[in-house]
């Protein structure tokens, strides 16, 4: 078998393979599969440890379910059709690239400048009478999927600097993935460090673990799948088999996703896709899961939209694959001035069943945070859905504190219940509930 440095070239494309074994069988037995399967130019990841996407089958007195694992690696992209042919094979699907949610290139608020920092913040949402009530995130764990962190106490890459926690958080950067985790934050422009500092803005006691899904090796295989959502997968494997191992982490947070429905029709609008599946394992698990809306809304002006696909923009076509699952919380942005920001994804969400509700609601974003004191370079401030999300997840935090049985429906209904109307009488496509009051959703506990 070819070395995997050399398997990329033309007319190869990366895909995942859901493979079925028997019961009980190891992930290597789907490298021995894969090596059988004859006249298929594939060449699997051997880096990429095949990730179970179902719990192994219980069996009964007759017959034992078959075992799904996801392998992943290059296919001549004119073999899709007879590699699913292939014996054992269930699926065969696109590894489509995310990228993460930065704000756009021009804010379309009115005041087009960041308000207030991450203090006030917390003072609007009424965070600051929970810290006073004993509450900071004590023994919560928080997994920032994203393109990493650089902690204190990690052997940071060289030309990076250790960044989290940054006073006052005190809440260290305790695990995470791949084994490298929280050495590098340059992908994605630092938006995995952005992310941390925001959760812990809120909840500066909160631990944290870094899923990172982004690689920075040169020139291997894990550089050509950086990035992906395979990536996002076997992050999502990890953190499910640690719940429910250890309990934790309690809640992943994910500023990330497709602009582009044409690059993945399945991510984006089917319930089956992988990646759907595994995020409604980890939520049915225990563990408490948050997606950004998105940055391709209606109220900005389409033109500063670049990274939008041509269809994938406004009300009904924005919230684009798990992002929009009807049981996440979809948070969209909105800024201390209570003004909802128009560049906000709009629901309903594009994947079935379609929520009209969606996104659930808004929290604050443009802000000074992490940017632009980290590097003025890269942000002027911390924005988009993005730092929503991550304050949102960060008062999810305080709240799990709180109540330690807090399941994902009933963290989604309290905050919507709870939230305040910025767009109108009631839930919308733009602002869902509207912004969420986190004060008053501790004493709704």
């Amino acid at each position: 078998m070819p070395a995997v440095e050399n398997t990329r070239g033309p007319g190869r494309v990366p895909v995942m393979v859901e493979v079925a074994v028997a019961a009980g069988a190891l992930a290597d037995e789907v490298f021995r599969i894969a090596r059988r399967w004859k006249g298929i130019d594939f060449y699997p990841d051997l880096d990429y440890q095949p990730v179970r996407m179902t719990p192994p089958g219980e069996g009964d007195s007759e017959k034992a379910k078959p075992q799904v694992f996801l392998l992943r690696g290059w296919l001549d992209a004119a073999q899709i059709a007879a590699l699913a042919q292939q014996p054992q094979v269930v699926r065969v699907l696109a590894d489509t690239r995310v990228e993460p949610f930065p704000p756009p290139r021009v804010d379309c608020t009115t005041t087009g400048t960041p308000i207030g920092d991450a203090a006030r913040v917390a003072k609007e949402l009424g965070v600051d009478w929970i810290w006073a009530a004993g509450f900071r995130g004590e023994g919560i764990v928080v997994g920032v999927v994203d393109a990493g962190i650089t902690a204190y106490g990690r052997p940071v890459k060289v030309g990076e600097r250790a960044a989290i926690p940054e006073p006052p958080a005190v809440g260290q950067v305790i695990g995470g993935s791949p084994g490298d985790w929280g050495t590098t934050a340059v992908g994605w422009g630092q938006h995995g460090n952005m992310m941390a500092f925001d959760i812990q803005a809120m909840a500066p006691e909160a631990e944290l673990w870094d899923i990172r899904i982004w690689s920075p090796d040169g020139g291997g295989a894990a550089a050509t799948f950086s990035g992906y959502v395979s990536n996002a997968i076997a992050g999502y494997r990890m953190a499910i088999d640690s719940y429910r191992a250890h309990g934790v982490p309690h809640i992943l947070s994910n500023s990330w996703g497709v602009y582009d429905s044409t690059t993945d029709p399945v991510y984006t609008f089917s319930p089956t896709s992988p990646f759907a599946h595994i995020v409604e394992e980890a939520m049915n698990a225990g563990i408490l899961v948050l997606f950004a809306a998105g940055n391709c809304g209606g109220g900005c002006p389409f033109g500063i939209h670049s990274q939008c696909g041509a269809h994938d923009r406004g009300p009904g076509n924005s919230i684009l694959g798990p992002n929009g699952h009807p049981r996440v919380m979809t948070v969209g942005a909105a800024t201390i001035a209570d003004e909802w920001c128009g560049y906000t994804s709009q629901g309903p969400a594009a994947l079935p069943p379609q929520d009209s509700d969606k996104p659930d609601f808004c929290a604050y974003t443009a802000f000074d945070g992490f940017f632009p004191r980290a590097d003025p370079a890269l942000r002027d401030f911390d924005g988009g859905t993005s730092a929503a999300t991550a304050i949102a997840a960060g008062v999810v935090a305080l709240l799990k504190q709180r109540w330690p049985a807090l399941r994902q429906d009933d963290a989604r209904r309290i905050l919507r219940e709870t939230a305040r109307d910025i767009r109108g009488r009631g839930a919308d496509t733009d602002s869902g509930a509207g912004i969420i009051q986190a004060k008053a959703a501790f004493k709704w506990l």
